[in-house]
């Protein structure tokens, strides 16, 4: 959390332009052919239709309730410890199978080396809430028994056993909480059966799938090892020493062995990389060859970037693909990446949030990425504001990714208001907070915040956590025209939540892509459908799907204004998955509270 510039810009800037060649060059594998930009059949750049943002809280009336508790509270509004600073976030997921989202929240502790007590002793317990529909929730945490215990942080939500329900992970600053989906509405603690049994201190977690096998590994990125003896140096002015004064934590990777248990494979997949302080990690495929890499945002060290061979092995190429520093050569207190195409040149780009400024990463040829957050202006919109969740958001449905950013204090109870950043479809960024809705013009002491539809009416939501204080539901009500279209996919050969498929939709001349994955940022983990923005285009006239497996399923005419369960063709080989490929249709139009999925045969 705190800005540590490398000595030597120039160096830095020189070894930088070296590694750009050697990447152009070509480096360990030949990346994926990219497509140009997408453009009009007249070959200008489609138009865009907007419409002003409306953001209203309604996380009171709603029935989400939770409010996020310091244990070790606060003297004259400075905040304890370094790890106290980190909290307040969750997860959105579907854990019912309703086909609404459901929220998971999680609240911290008190550091065992603090107190002399078990971790988490006395604490506020985690809640779960199940989405009624219309924006309606209800607290069912004792029934489903995932109240969690320790220093929570943060959770991640994926069906890691292949049998069609959404599981939960709960990370924790003293080791992660493993809980199956037992399909009824209720959950069971299996994290020692299954071996995750590291007791670090967790801060970000993400299953993927490393070597498509069909199930989902899991990646625990772990931040530093507490001890209250260290101080803060005399006159600083800060409350507690920043990371560089703690000894750092290494990063666990498990492979999942298939039969409900994982393996810690760390060692032999090359992802142990000494004298990093993680503090979120993000998968995504930039090189677009089909397998799922990992990018860990680090504070006050390098990021890394983990390039997947393909077989579950890792290469660290952080620096050489442009990610492990920022624009100025230097290594900041870097929070989170979130991941999405925003300038629609069909490559994963990344907006990594920092005490600092910002990174915009624009992907390139050869997999090089180009820090362009000064150019397109984010720089100068985030001055003297310390990010911390980011996330990629079309809140407009207009098809250009726009950009919601949280933000607070790392040291004292002091808020900071978060920004709602519009993109012009041209590189740019501005401010449009303004006329955002009143949250946006409030002091927030803000950490994790995710994107969600949570009314299944095709704006996307925000949550946003905390530290300290009562979680935010920011319900979409901007009035647009635009279309849209939402995809839950899932896998048969694959695996079942369908994370590492690439789509591309065709609609009106343009072309947007987006992979299904993990969506982790800063200690939340956002909704795992993928929602496209389509603007005036009220048809899809194709969509590809290119499955794990490695094979690709193709959708001609498609509806917009709906969501699309798309199941991948042929017979799964794992007996959890029904038979017969189909597609489940949300109808948009009904009410929320009425809607059910309607099953209706797909031929691919």
């Amino acid at each position: 959390m705190f800005s540590r510039k490398t000595p030597g810009f120039g160096c830095a800037a020189a070894y930088w332009i070296i590694a750009c060649v050697l990447v152009l060059a070509g480096c360990d594998r030949k990346p994926a052919t990219r497509e140009p930009p997408p453009q009009s059949p007249e070959g200008q750049p489609v138009k865009r239709a907007t419409a002003a943002p409306v953001y209203a809280d309604v996380a009171e009336q709603s029935g989400l309730n939770f409010v996020h508790v310091l244990r070790s509270g606060s003297v004259d509004g400075a905040i304890a410890n370094i790890l106290d600073s980190d909290g307040a976030g969750g997860a959105v997921l579907d854990f019912d199978g309703d086909g609404l989202m459901d929220v998971y929240l999680v609240n911290s502790g008190e550091p065992q080396s603090l107190s002399g007590n078990p971790a988490g002793r006395g604490r506020r317990s985690n809640r779960l809430y199940r989405n009624l529909g219309n924006c309606r929730f209800e607290d069912v945490t004792e029934k489903a028994g995932v109240s969690g215990y320790g220093f929570g942080v943060t959770a991640a939500a994926a069906d890691y056993d292949n049998d069609g329900d959404t599981d939960l992970l709960v990370v924790n600053f003293d080791g992660c909480i493993l809980y199956e989906n037992l399909g009824n509405g209720t959950f069971r603690d299996v994290t020692e059966r299954a071996g995750i049994t590291a007791k670090k201190t967790g801060i970000s977690a993400t299953f993927f799938d490393m070597d498509n096998d069909g199930y989902l590994d899991l990646f625990v990125a772990n931040y530093l090892v507490f001890d209250p003896a260290v101080k803060p140096p005399p006159g600083s002015g800060v409350p507690y020493a920043g990371p560089l004064f703690y000894q750092a934590e290494l990063n666990v990777l498990y492979r999942n062995n298939r039969d409900g248990t994982f393996k810690d494979v760390s060692e032999q997949a090359g992802i142990l990389v000494p004298g990093h302080r993680a503090m979120s990690v993000a998968p995504l495929d930039f090189d677009l060859d089909g397998d799922t890499d990992l990018y860990v945002s680090n504070d006050g060290t390098p990021n890394l970037l983990f390039v997947n061979d393909g077989k579950g092995r890792f290469k660290e190429e952080g620096f050489l693909r442009g990610v492990a520093y920022n624009q100025f050569g230097a290594a900041e207190g870097s929070m989170a990446a979130t991941v999405g195409d925003c300038n629609g040149d069909g490559l994963p780009d990344m907006f990594v949030t920092r005490f600092g400024v910002p990174s915009l990463y624009i992907n390139g040829p050869g997999g090089v990425f180009e820090d362009r957050g000064a150019a397109a202006g984010v720089g100068k919109l985030t001055s003297g504001l310390t990010s911390w969740g980011g996330n990629f958001i079309d809140f407009d449905n207009d098809g250009v990714l726009d950009l919601f950013i949280a933000n607070g204090d790392a040291h004292f109870m002091r808020g900071m208001r978060p920004l709602l950043l519009q993109n012009d479809g041209r590189g740019s960024f501005k401010d449009v907070s303004a006329i955002a809705g009143p949250l946006f013009s409030q002091p927030v002491n803000a950490r994790g915040s995710g994107v969600v539809d949570l009314d299944n009416d095709g704006r996307l939501d925000i949550v946003l956590c905390k530290l300290g204080g009562p979680v935010a539901l920011l319900h979409n009500r901007a009035q647009t025209k635009n279309h849209w279209l939402t995809l839950h996919l899932e896998g048969t050969r694959s695996n079942r939540d369908g994370f590492g498929a690439l789509v591309k939709v065709h609609a009106g001349g343009q072309t947007l892509a987006a992979e299904c994955r993990c969506p982790t940022t800063y200690v939340f983990q956002s909704d795992p459908r993928l929602h496209f923005g389509l603007g005036s285009n009220s048809k899809v006239e194709r969509m590809e799907i290119r499955w794990p497996s490695g094979q690709t399923q193709v959708l001609t005419d498609v509806e917009t204004d709906t969501i699309l369960r798309v199941r991948e063709p042929g017979e799964s080989q794992r007996t959890t998955a029904a038979a017969g490929s189909q597609v489940k249709h949300f109808d948009s139009e009904l009410g929320v509270a009425d809607q059910r999925p309607q099953t209706i045969d797909h031929r691919p």
